[in-house]
């Protein structure tokens, strides 16, 4: 089978072009930094101004914020469970996480149940509230009672 020669040169042309995009993709593949998980702030900061409007968004994110909390409380309960030492400020200052916890999870109630702009808006400020007393209760339990 006789190939005329500017067909070749096209095939050629075509897995050269090739092997060069396999290979730039292997250098983006190397050059990829993972991204890191937003801070609490951050995350808080991507929902403060939710509108009514946007309680589904608001909500989801909300269940996030929730659900990283319960994480942080449960790395602090693993670590107590392996400690030995006095544990009555530990116990002390981990009432505050807890309380904080339960009225995050109150002020969440209190959202589901908003029906109107203003409730709603209300409710998200109380959350916001919360959020930061939860963190601050985490953060409290990491840098003294921790360390």
């Amino acid at each position: 089978m006789n190939i005329p020669a500017s067909w070749r040169r096209l095939t050629l042309a075509g897995g050269l072009l090739a092997i060069w995009a396999g290979s730039a993709v292997v250098r983006l593949e190397a050059q990829l930094v993972p991204v890191p998980e937003a801070t609490a702030d951050q995350a808080w900061a991507e929902l403060k101004d939710d509108t009514y409007d946007q309680r589904g968004h608001f909500t989801a994110g909300v269940n996030r914020l929730s659900g990283r909390l319960d994480e942080q409380i449960r790395v602090l309960r693993a670590k107590r469970a392996g400690m030995t030492a006095d544990l009555k400020d530990w116990d002390f200052a981990m009432k505050d996480v807890d309380d904080a916890r339960s009225m995050l999870t109150s002020r969440m109630t209190e959202l589901s149940q908003a029906n109107t702009p203003e409730t709603w808006l209300a409710a998200r400020d109380n959350i916001g509230d919360a959020w930061k007393r939860a963190e601050a209760a985490v953060d409290k339990m990491n840098t003294t009672v921790t360390s």
